[in-house]
């Protein structure tokens, strides 16, 4: 089984935000730090894998990650 879940960075609001869904579960998570954020849904698709699902085997989560980040480069002489 594999789980397609994807993380965007909020600048604005300092915060990571995870979502994923298909016909059958939906689940958005947030979270400041990505790794912890990462475990927390590690920790949600596990329960709807287990409980809403009914699955037991290996499961895969897909990461698609967006996040934009920008620098100056200064011209030396």
């Amino acid at each position: 089984m594999e789980f397609l879940v994807e993380f965007s960075w909020y600048e604005d609001e300092r915060i990571w935000l995870a979502t994923s869904s298909n016909d059958k579960f939906a689940m958005t998570l947030d979270h400041g730090s990505f790794d912890a954020l990462l475990e927390r849904v590690k920790i949600a698709l596990y329960d709807i894998a287990e409980n809403d699902l009914g699955y037991h085997g290996e499961v895969k989560i897909k990461l698609m990650v967006d996040r934009t980040v920008s620098m100056d480069v200064l011209a030396t002489a």
